[in-house]
């Protein structure tokens, strides 16, 4: 069983992670050299269309993996840790792809996909629980909704707003969203949501310390292993991520780091 997380502990916890900022959700205007584009207001259809796009691209490139009983698996953690965030009404969903790169995409809206090849190299519940709550901060956050959004305006200006409705912008825009998954978000998201997904393992029940031995594992891919690219490409290293969680992990995360109880049965479902 998964230990329960004191009250007093989990109101600690609760306090350490913070409310994703409400700075874009009025609209955002942006300073074009004299000439000024105004962003439309954040809204749930707009960040849940996108997610269906930026997924769309993911299982272009990489189909789900026909495993009745890992899928539930998969989604039975991260539904668990997405409970445990400031937006748990979401329609979350999670997958698992086939695919030999290592990594963990979060598209907008609460959809997120980890590979077959990360799996491999996890070895306990708690470290993908961990993975996924990194995801799930990401959402949480907007980090991928609002660079998308904003990279939009940028780009197709006074068009955007009626992108949906044309063919044509729609695949000019399907082809921004799959150059803004290649380049990744900047450092400052990912060290973010690192931080908040400790939380929220530790919330719903996790060793918040398993991120960090996540880190561990990856600091041992080097940019000549093939499925570390784009990992590594996009994210910073991890082991300046490990050495930033281990800096920020409180005495309170620090009492929520034991195993939980459900930390072998990942190997009922990940041979």
């Amino acid at each position: 069983m998964i230990r329960a997380i004191p009250h007093a502990l989990f109101c600690l916890l609760l306090s350490i992670c913070f409310m994703p900022s409400a700075g874009n959700a009025q609209g955002l205007q942006l300073d074009m050299g004299g000439a000024t584009l105004r962003m439309e207001p954040e809204s749930a259809k707009e960040e849940a269309d996108l997610g269906r796009l930026v997924a769309g691209q993911l299982l272009g490139a990489a189909k789900l993996v026909q495993k009745p009983e890992l899928q539930r698996y998969v989604n039975l953690v991260g539904r668990r840790v997405a409970d445990q965030s400031e937006r748990k009404d979401l329609q979350w969903s999670f997958g698992v792809i086939d695919s030999t790169a290592v990594n963990a995409f979060a598209a907008p809206g609460g959809r997120v996909l980890v590979t077959t090849a990360l799996l491999e190299r996890l070895e306990t519940e708690d470290e993908l629980a961990a993975v996924l709550a990194h995801e799930v901060a990401h959402v949480v956050r907007k980090h991928h909704y609002r660079v998308i959004r904003k990279q939009k305006m940028l780009e197709f200006g006074s068009q955007a707003v009626a992108i949906n409705d044309d063919a044509g912008m729609a695949a000019k825009l399907s082809g921004m969203v799959a150059q803004i998954l290649a380049r990744g978000l900047d450092q400052a998201s990912e060290f973010e949501a690192d931080r908040d997904g400790m939380v929220y393992a530790a919330r719903a029940g996790y060793d918040a310390s398993a991120l960090i031995r996540v880190m561990e594992k990856l600091a041992s891919l080097t940019k000549k292993d093939e499925s570390a690219d784009l990992l590594l490409s996009t994210h910073p290293s991890p082991e300046s991520r490990r050495i930033a969680m281990a800096r920020q992990v409180s005495a309170d995360l620090e009492k929520a780091a034991v195993a939980s109880g459900a930390s072998s049965r990942y190997r009922q479902y990940i041979r």
